[in-house]
C-alpha cells in the first residue's frame, strides 16, 4: 500500500545530509554502526550526519560527537503517528534503514522523509533505490554499514567501534575495583530472554568452576537493574565472586568489561563493548551459522564456544548448554594470549 517506485539515485557532490535510523533500540547494533558516523565525518566534515533512534539507546548518540543531530523516535510508531512525527525532522537527502523486513510503518516513514536516496537490504521494495541486500549476504552486521558508505563513496580507514565511556563512571568503577583493575574475570551470563541467559544454578556452577581452575583471579559478575537481585544471591556465598551492589546503567558495564583480564558473555551487545576496548573475551554462541556470521565478535584475540546442536529445526536451545570444560580451556587460552602481550 505504501511501497511506491522512487527515482533512482547517482551518488553526487549534492549530498549534504545523511540519516542513519536505528529504531530497533539494539545497543548491540547500535555499537556496531558507531564506527560510521567517525567514518563519514573523516571523508567528508561538511556531510550533517543524523540518527533516528529510540528513547533507551538515545544516550549513546547524544554522546558522540560524530553526529550532529539525534532524533528520538517511537519503536512502534503508530500510523496515524508517522506523518507528525516525521514532519518534525528536518530534510535529509540520503537515509540509511538497513532492516531486512519492512512494516506498514517503515514504509510510511520512509515515503514521509522523501530523501533522493534510501538505502537498505529488505528485498522487493520498491522505495530502496539503493538496495546493497546482494552486497551483504552471508557478512558480519558491520559490513552492512560499510557497503552503504561506499555506496556513497565515502572512504571507510579505521573499522574499530567505539563507545563514550563518562568519566565519573569509570572513576565509580575503578574505586570498587580498587586493586582488583586488570586482574580479574569479568562475566556476562544474561541476554535478552530466559533462554538466552544462565539460570542462577548454572551460573553458581560455572562461578566455581572457574575459581577452581583460576584461583589467582577474583571473578567480577555483570548485572542490570532486572538480574541484580539473582547476581547478587549467587556471589553473596561465594569467596572472590563479587559485583557492583547496584548497576544502574550500560556504562557500568562498560567499565567492568573494559578493565578486565579477560571477558566471557553470552549476549552480542557486551561482546560488541569488548570489541570497543580490544578486550580479550570468551563468547558463547548458539549452533547457528548464519547468526554466527552477522553477530561474531569481529577482533582478536577472541574465542567462542557454542551450545549443543538443537535436536529439531523447532527446539530453541538455552545458552546455557555448552561444554563448562571447554569454556575454562577457552578463558586458559585467552588467559596465556594476554600473560604472552605483559
Amino acid at each position: 500500500l505504501f511501497d511506491k517506485k522512487v527515482a533512482s539515485f547517482t551518488p553526487t557532490s549534492d549530498v549534504k545530509s545523511i540519516l542513519l535510523v536505528r529504531g530497533d533500540g539494539k545497543i548491540g547494533d547500535s555499537i556496531v554502526s558507531s564506527f560510521l558516523y567517525r567514518e563519514i565525518k573523516g571523508s567528508n566534515p561538511k556531510l550533517q550526519v543524523g540518527v533516528l533512534c529510540t528513547a533507551n539507546s538515545q544516550h549513546l548518540f547524544d554522546t558522540d560527537p560524530y553526529i550532529d543531530r539525534v532524533h528520538c523516535y517511537p519503536k512502534r510508531a503508530k500510523l496515524w503517528q508517522v506523518s507528525k512525527l516525521t514532519a518534525a525532522l528536518p530534510q535529509y537527502d540520503v537515509v540509511i534503514y538497513l532492516s531486512e523486513v519492512l512494516k506498514a510503518r517503515d514504509f510510511l516513514m520512509l515515503r514521509c522523509l522523501n530523501a533522493k536516496a534510501n538505502i537498505g537490504v529488505a528485498k522487493n521494495v520498491a522505495l530502496l533505490n539503493c538496495n546493497i541486500a546482494e552486497k551483504v549476504t552471508g557478512k558480519h552486521s558491520q559490513q552492512y554499514f560499510v557497503e552503504a558508505a561506499k555506496y556513497l563513496a565515502l572512504d571507510i580507514h579505521d573499522f574499530s567501534y567505539r563507545f563514550t565511556l563518562p568519566e565519573s563512571v569509570e572513576v565509580q568503577v575503578l574505586n570498587f575495583l580498587g586493586e582488583r583493575k586488570g586482574k580479574y574475570i569479568a562475566i556476562n551470563a544474561f541476554g535478552n530472554t530466559q533462554k538466552r541467559s544462565f539460570s542462577a544454578t548454572r551460573l553458581s556452577e560455572v562461578l566455581r568452576s572457574l575459581r577452581a581452575r583460576f584461583s589467582d583471579y577474583p571473578i567480577i559478575v555483570l548485572a542490570s537493574p532486572t538480574t541484580q537481585q539473582l547476581v547478587n544471591a549467587v556471589v553473596d556465598s561465594m569467596d572472590e565472586v563479587c559485583c557492583l551492589s547496584k548497576t544502574d546503567s550500560i556504562e557500568q558495564s562498560a567499565a567492568l568489561i573494559k578493565h578486565s583480564r579477560v571477558f566471557i558473555s553470552v549476549d552480542t551487545a557486551t561482546v560488541h563493548l569488548a570489541h570497543c576496548f580490544k578486550t580479550q573475551m570468551v563468547a558463547i554462541y548458539r549452533q547457528d551459522p548464519k547468526n554466527y556470521a552477522m553477530w561474531s565478535p569481529n577482533y582478536q584475540p577472541t574465542r567462542s564456544i557454542f551450545t549443543r546442536v538443537a535436536r529439531s529445526s523447532s527446539e530453541e536451545v538455552s545458552i546455557e548448554e555448552f561444554n563448562l570444560e571447554t569454556l575454562l580451556d577457552s578463558v586458559e587460552e585467552v588467559l596465556l594470549l594476554s600473560q604472552g602481550d605483559e
